[in-house]
Formats: structure tokens, C-alpha cells, sequence
């Protein structure tokens, strides 16, 4: 399973305060990822981080979109968060798709944005919800805006394999 982390226009935009210096630098190698998990039919997940204040407004927004080199397949799930990490009844959701789909709990790859704090957070709860899956995180596939190798650290902690 490949879980995209957050990868959404905002982190390119330097005026946003959601701007992820290097971001730019992971999208094409994101992309050859996420070819490899769409060629072999690995399971792809993505979050869309929609902040609690636009909870209620457009969605749609084009900051709020998924970079478009990135775009969900139809046959891809999109999982919306207010807050750093997946919700509890979204994490049970995708325990359920998991459950049709066992081999994808054998190695749950996560990527994107913003290490220290999103990336974190959603392994963290991934793993509560997921707890026999191997996870990893490829350190080329992540960016942050501080604290990026700590986190990494601290992920080892976790059990999380850092490649």
C-alpha cells in the first residue's frame, strides 16, 4: 500500500503558510512511485488536508487540490482530515478495505508532506489501525519545513523502517 501524505498546491505556494520548502524536489520521484503502486495494483491512499477554518467552505479550492502531477485515479481513495491525522472513523475505513485486500497490509509505504508533523501523525495512527503492517518511509519521498531528521528518529522508534 502507498499512503500520500498532504500533497496538495498549498506546499508550493511560498506566499501559503502551508509552503514546504522541497517539495517541489519530491513530486517526480512521488510520481515514479506512485506509477510503480498503480502498474502492479498496490493500493493507493492519499489525505487531503482541508484546515478545521475551510471546514465549511469550498473545498474545492485550487490550494486545497492535490498537485496535479499526483492526481487520484478514480479507483484511488481520497481520505479528507481537518486536523494533523486521519480520523478515527477514517482509520477504520481503512482497516475494512485492508481487510479485502490483505496483502496490502505486508508493506504500507508512506510519503509526502510535512514530516515532522502530518507524515508523523498519520503513520502514528495508520499504524494503530494497521498494527501488523511493516512500515516504511523512503527519506527522498518526504519533506518538512523543521525538525525532519528527529522525526525520522523518532519514527524508528515506531517501528517504522526509514530506507
Amino acid at each position: 500500500m502507498l499512503v500520500i501524505v498532504d500533497m496538495q498546491n498549498r506546499i508550493l505556494d511560498t506566499d501559503d503558510e502551508n509552503y514546504v520548502p522541497g517539495a517541489d524536489k519530491i513530486i517526480p520521484k512521488i510520481l515514479q512511485r506512485l506509477i510503480k503502486a498503480r502498474k502492479s495494483g498496490e493500493m493507493v491512499l492519499f489525505t487531503r488536508d482541508i484546515p478545521i477554518e475551510h471546514k465549511n467552505e469550498s473545498e474545492e479550492r485550487i490550494e486545497l487540490q492535490i498537485v496535479a502531477d499526483l492526481a487520484p485515479l478514480p479507483e484511488e481513495y481520497v481520505f479528507k482530515k481537518n486536523y494533523y491525522a486521519l480520523p478515527p472513523e477514517t482509520l477504520i475505513d481503512v482497516r475494512t478495505l485492508t481487510e479485502k485486500r490483505k496483502q496490502e497490509k505486508s508493506r504500507i509505504e508512506i510519503v509526502g508532506v510535512e514530516l515532522s508533523i502530518c507524515v508523523l501523525a498519520n503513520t502514528l495512527a495508520l499504524q494503530s489501525a494497521l498494527p501488523e503492517g511493516d512500515f516504511y518511509i523512503d527519506s527522498e519521498l518526504v519533506a518538512g519545513n523543521k525538525l525532519n531528521e528527529t522525526a525520522l528518529q523518532l519514527l524508528e522508534q515506531f517501528n517504522v523502517e526509514i530506507e
